[in-house]
């Protein structure tokens, strides 16, 4: 898959909104920084508390301790999980061996869990790392505070505030100081975001699900619940098509019906209604044809069997409510995806688009398509707010199920004040 996030093409955003993303970006990596810091200082006791416990463990008496201990730092480390994937935009797994029994049964899981060693080794990097980030976000900014309103209360202080050494006893050295206030104010605003950003994709890497070759039964029982959820969505499906077909076309029939009744009726009584009447028919079955049309649409659109998935994605960018560029790379010639395939993808970048529309607030987007012989890469990106959440709303969750349909992928990265940009890749021979 591309590398996440991806700058769109021919990007065009206003003055205002850059500002209020930069701010929001700003606000939420220093919360993140100063909740880090105030958890990585507890991760220092954390470590400690651990290696008492560990050495009592080797003499009897710690192992009574070991199992609520232990339990403590997947707690800490799932709050870490849950808090970095917000900022990442997307879930971080844990995959802990269940630990139930007794004192020593539990103590023997947990230490056999691969999982709790690299939560050690999570915990010592938390340590570290969270507290050098908090004392940089902290320094920053109240630095950039400090020096910038240095032109307000320098003269209230007993004696001359010095930078360094340069003392600030004047308005020309209060007023050049605060220069040095927004060279703070400035770094803050770039460096901090991107410390948020190692710190997550540090957590991330030391506390997801280490990489093992899964087994048969692992495999079936994947393969099961994807085909579950792909049948409970082909039945979603159908109860829709039937809805919309009892509510559209269905009724209209059923009125154009009775409106040839009154016709006939009308032939015997009153002739000269005959014309305004059969009109009425007329709309009435103009009313159900279109609702007809659209039903069989959302089954599978015509653009999409008549030209393919190229012309069908410029037709759903083309009718998209923001503005919003396509961007179409083939690496086949000539050959097709599956129509099943296509299908996906279409309901993909429409679902996907929709999406932006509705619940982003962004001003422009973007659309990636990319075939390659075995796969069709989609890539939808967007400005807006941010904070989407994988697992969120019925929209990402029908994407997500469609796809795992074919044994696809879904990415969503979608951080607090934005972009949020969705990855997905759908096999061609699934």
């Amino acid at each position: 898959m591309d590398g996440l996030p991806q700058r769109p093409l021919g990007r065009r955003m206003t003055l205002t909104t850059t500002r209020q993303q930069f701010v929001q970006r700003f606000v939420s990596a220093l919360g993140y920084l100063c909740t880090a810091g105030a958890t990585a200082l507890a991760a220092f006791v954390g470590l400690y508390a651990l290696l008492v416990v560990f050495a009592l463990s080797i003499v009897g008496p710690g192992l009574c301790l070991l199992p609520s201990s232990l339990t403590l730092l997947r707690r800490g480390a799932d709050f870490h999980r849950r808090f970095a994937g917000r900022w990442l935009g997307r879930a971080i797994p844990s995959s802990y061996r269940d630990a139930e029994g007794k004192v020593l049964v539990r103590a023997q899981v947990m230490l056999t869990d691969k999982a709790t060693y690299t939560d050690l080794l999570w915990l010592l990097t938390h340590a570290l790392l969270g507290t050098l980030g908090a004392a940089m976000a902290l320094g920053l900014t109240v630095g950039a505070f400090n020096w910038l309103t240095t032109p307000i209360w320098w003269r209230l202080v007993p004696q001359p505030p010095e930078l360094m050494a340069w003392p600030i006893d004047s308005w020309w050295a209060a007023v050049g100081v605060s220069f040095v206030g927004l060279a703070y104010g400035i770094a803050a605003c770039f460096l901090l975001p991107w410390c948020a950003q190692l710190h997550a994709l540090m957590t991330q890497a030391l506390l997801r699900p280490r990489q093992r070759r899964t087994s048969l039964a692992k495999r079936v029982e994947e393969l099961t619940i994807t085909r579950a959820e792909a049948l409970e969505a082909h039945a979603a499906e159908l109860r829709r098509i039937e809805r919309d077909l009892h509510d559209g076309a269905q009724a209209g029939l059923v009125s154009v019906s009775m409106r040839l009744a009154m016709m006939r009726k009308a032939h015997q009584d009153n002739p000269d209604q005959l014309p305004e009447m059969i009109d009425q028919a007329r709309d009435l079955t103009d009313q159900a044809l279109r609702s007809l049309r659209v039903a069989v649409r959302s089954i599978y659109p015509p653009v999409l069997m008549d030209h393919g998935l190229a012309e069908a994605a410029r037709a759903l960018v083309a009718a998209s409510q923001i503005p919003t560029e396509l961007d179409l790379q083939y690496e086949t010639e000539g050959a097709r995806a599956p129509a099943a395939v296509e299908a996906a993808a279409y309901f993909v970048i429409s679902e996907a688009l929709t999406n932006v529309a509705k619940h982003s607030g962004a001003t422009n987007s973007q659309v990636r398509l990319r075939t390659t012989e075995d796969r069709i890469h989609i890539s939808v990106w967007d400005n807006g707010k941010g904070g989407a959440a994988a697992d969120s709303g019925s929209g990402i969750h029908g994407i997500k199920r469609r796809v795992a349909a074919f044994d696809g992928v879904t990415e969503l990265h979608s951080p607090p004040g934005g972009p949020t940009a969705l990855r997905v890749e759908l096999p061609c021979g699934s």
